[in-house]
């Protein structure tokens, strides 16, 4: 947060006012998030080791669910190409209108709103693949 703000500060003057404040905000933002997920070293701490309270009135076994679903839809969206990766960020998980999401991706909003359709699709192809795929040469078969 400090260096969005410390970047925000210094390119102030720069910034030409073709698109909105937020928008120009959200790209600085963005790029600084970016920069510090390729930089963080790996976290050595076991998958093992850590637990999960369940929510309050939430049963474990639906706390487990939700968290398989959350942690393989983040797998998914791993897998996708990155344009439609950040088009669905932008769409569903920042609720930005695809007229913004064009302004920060410097796109038309029809192509916008294709990337977020494939990427869709793409997802849901994703997700329909078995988690351990059969192996045709297993014992006994």
């Amino acid at each position: 947060m400090q260096l969005v703000y410390i970047k925000v500060h210094q390119g102030l003057a720069g910034f030409r006012g073709e698109s909105k404040f937020s928008t120009w905000l959200y790209q600085i933002a963005r790029r600084e998030a970016l920069d510090v997920v390729s930089k963080r070293r790996v976290d050595t701490t076991s998958i093992d080791d850590v637990e999960i309270a369940a929510p309050a009135g939430q049963a474990p076994d639906a706390a487990t669910r939700d968290r398989q679903t959350r942690e393989g839809m983040e797998r998914a969206m791993g897998e996708l190409d990155e344009s439609y990766r950040t088009a669905i960020e932008l769409r569903y998980m920042a609720e930005k209108p695809y007229e913004e999401i064009a302004e920060l991706m410097k796109l038309p909003v029809g192509t916008v709103k294709t990337y977020v359709h494939r990427g869709k699709l793409e997802l849901k192809k994703i997700l329909s693949r078995p988690a351990w795929p059969e192996r045709k040469d297993a014992v006994g078969r």
